[in-house]
C-alpha cells in the first residue's frame, strides 16, 4: 500500500528547519508576530531545571502566534522521530481536544491525516485544526472575531505546504495564498 501524499518518514529533527516552517513575517503579510518560540534539539528553549531529565526523547517543537486586529492565530509544529510516533502524538492531540467541549468539525483532510474542531479557546470561540504530515504534527488555531473554519484552514493548509517543502529539502515560503 502507498502512503498517502505527503506522508513521508523524513525526520526533522533541526531547529533551523523547524523554525523556518513556522510562518514568518513575509508568509503572514499584514499581520504582527507576537511570540516565537522555537526548541534546540538539546531542549534549553523549553526544558530547564528539574524538567530537564523528563525531556528525552521529546519531540522538537516551534510555534508563533500572530494578531491582525482581534484575530489572533497560533501556529504550533512538533516534530517526531518516526511517522508511527507522530500518529501517536496526534491521536494524543485529539484526545485533549475531545476532552474538552470542543466539536468535530467536517474539512477536506490536510496532509497525511487532520481534524478541526470547534470551542472556547483564549481569547473566545476559536477553530484548531491539528494535522499530521508524516513525522510532523501540527496544529493551526484562530480566536477572537467571528469563528472562521475556511480562513483557519487557509492558514492550516499553507503550514502543511511548508512542512511539506522542508521534508522535501527545500526552504519553506508557501503563504496564505495557496491550495
Amino acid at each position: 500500500m502507498e502512503a498517502p501524499h505527503g506522508d513521508l518518514e523524513v525526520a526533522l529533527l533541526d531547529d533551523k528547519v523547524v523554525g523556518q516552517v513556522l510562518p514568518d513575517a513575509k508568509a503572514m503579510a499584514g499581520w504582527e508576530e507576537e511570540k516565537r518560540k522555537v526548541d534546540t534539539a538539546d531542549h534549553k528553549v523549553t526544558c530547564t531545571g528539574a524538567a530537564a531529565a523528563s525531556c528525552a526523547g521529546k519531540p522538537l517543537s516551534g510555534s508563533v502566534r500572530f494578531s491582525s486586529g482581534d484575530v489572533v492565530v497560533r501556529f504550533l509544529v512538533d516534530t517526531l522521530p518516526s511517522r508511527d510516533a507522530a500518529a501517536q502524538r496526534l491521536k494524543e492531540s485529539y484526545a485533549s481536544y475531545a476532552a474538552g467541549p470542543f466539536k468535530k468539525v467536517d474539512t477536506p483532510v490536510l496532509g497525511s491525516e487532520s481534524q478541526a474542531f470547534q470551542g472556547p479557546l483564549a481569547e473566545g470561540e476559536g477553530v484548531g485544526i491539528v494535522v499530521r504530515s508524516g513525522t510532523v504534527v501540527a496544529s493551526v488555531t484562530s480566536e477572537g472575531g467571528p469563528v472562521d473554519v475556511a480562513a483557519t484552514r487557509k492558514f492550516a493548509v499553507m503550514l502543511v505546504k511548508r512542512i511539506e517543502q522542508a521534508q522535501a529539502g527545500k526552504a519553506p515560503d508557501a503563504g496564505p495564498g495557496v491550495g
